[in-house]
């Protein structure tokens, strides 16, 4: 078996995706052949990092239109009205033009039966069609595919704060060149949450396997073997992630803010950044809690690791979440997980690992996530079992190499 993975986002130093990507062709090279085919960008840092076994990388370079269009995303980012779908948008053109560029370099190599299957694994919007499928007669795989995860209705002031410039008209990608055949010529669609099937076209829906993008390195992430609670005997609770409305770092702290029996018995680490970290930080000190609630700002994956190792429960409210690694590094550090059911956490944490909250209105979800915050901190037992379940769910599930594991299985049912 040969497999050609194309990752366009590949990138061993970079976090989300990117990291994402090479971790998991890297997993799968340890398995079968792989070629990997990735962006010129890349090269710097997957030439010098230590542990590669893909034994053949091309790169491609698309930077004649790539770095004008991420100049012109970059432009809207700062004034104010662009976002990840605008970001997304721009990314349309240089992308069919990696995969016209990748058919041009690799059509004699695939056409003389090279290759066993062909596996796109970035990017993971549905809204970058690809061109490579409807050219070539090998089986390709299409995905993980994650996106069309509407906003919740409540909180139309978190969608005004985003100032997203497309969200309403996002369907519109769908009439773009290659959307509808791209996944007429896939022989297998990768979907990752039950929300990204809303953007494969009906008639195409049956192809559909259920594989996520997330993975985490569970030799990196792993649970405290010491007693972590500190002489004042306090449950910490962990709050990681970027700084903005969406993410729900407020309602952590204002959790603690209503509830008295959580600023006697608990603490909370908030570790992340972003435009929001003086709002919050004006929170904490106009309620007089910053003894008990701190932010640390951004801090790298192996600090990330360390608070982790060191936390009880992860709080994780974000209200749209269409993926949640974090929630995959909490698990694998034995963390509980408190989370919203909606989007991707709705399919990440059970009962098993965590408590899943209604996404009500505002004050019934704060409400409700108060009494599963006092719950557990007041319920020793069960966050020992919830831990358990939760390191026993990552490795088996969410570790590298169960993900390259499943990928395989994939290839083999072609």
């Amino acid at each position: 078996m040969k497999v050609l993975i194309l990752a366009e986002q590949c990138n061993p130093d970079w976090p989300s995706l990117p990291g994402f990507s090479y971790a998991l062709a890297n997993e799968i090279a340890k398995k079968t052949n792989v070629v990997l085919v990735t962006h010129i960008r890349n090269k710097q840092n997957i030439e010098s990092t230590e542990n590669k076994v893909i034994k053949e990388i091309i790169y491609i370079d698309t930077e004649v239109i790539a770095k004008p269009l991420h100049k012109l995303s970059e432009f809207l980012r700062k004034i104010g009205i662009g976002g990840w779908m605008t970001k997304m948008a721009l990314k349309y053109p240089q992308y069919i033009l990696f995969e016209k560029k990748i058919y041009n370099q690799l059509k004699d190599r695939i056409e003389n039966g090279e290759f066993t299957c062909i596996h796109r694994i970035s990017p993971v919007s549905p809204t970058l069609p690809s061109l490579l499928p409807t050219k070539v007669n090998i089986p390709f795989i299409l995905g993980p595919l994650n996106g069309s995860l509407p906003w919740p209705k409540q909180y139309k002031e978190e969608i005004k704060k985003e100032r997203e410039l497309i969200s309403h008209i996002r369907n519109i990608f769908k009439y773009f060149p290659y959307y509808k055949k791209s996944f007429q010529s896939s022989r297998l669609i990768l979907s990752a949450f039950k929300h990204s099937d809303n953007d494969v076209p009906l008639t195409e829906r049956h192809k559909i396997i259920r594989y996520n993008e997330l993975g985490v390195d569970t030799s990196i992430y792993i649970p405290s073997l010491e007693l972590k609670k500190d002489t004042k005997n306090k449950t910490r609770f962990l709050f990681v992630g970027r700084l903005v409305p969406y993410k729900g770092a407020h309602v952590v702290i204002n959790a603690f803010i209503k509830s008295k029996l959580l600023q006697s018995n608990s603490e909370l680490i908030i570790v992340g950044d972003g435009p929001e970290r003086d709002y919050l930080q004006e929170l904490i000190s106009a309620n007089n809690l910053d003894n008990i609630v701190t932010l640390e700002g951004w801090k790298t994956q192996t600090e990330v690791a360390d608070y982790m190792k060191n936390a009880d429960i992860f709080a994780f409210p974000t209200i749209r979440e269409v993926g949640g690694n974090v929630i995959i590094e909490a698990l694998s550090s034995g963390l509980p997980c408190i989370v919203p059911n909606y989007g991707g956490p709705s399919e990440l944490v059970d009962e098993t690992v965590g408590i899943k909250i209604p996404l009500s209105d505002k004050d019934t979800f704060l409400d409700t996530y108060i009494q599963s915050m006092e719950g557990l901190a007041a319920n020793t037992n069960r966050v020992e079992e919830l831990s358990r379940n939760a390191r026993k769910r990552a490795v088996e599930q969410h570790s590298w190499e169960a993900r390259a594991a499943h990928a395989l299985k994939i290839y083999n049912s072609l």
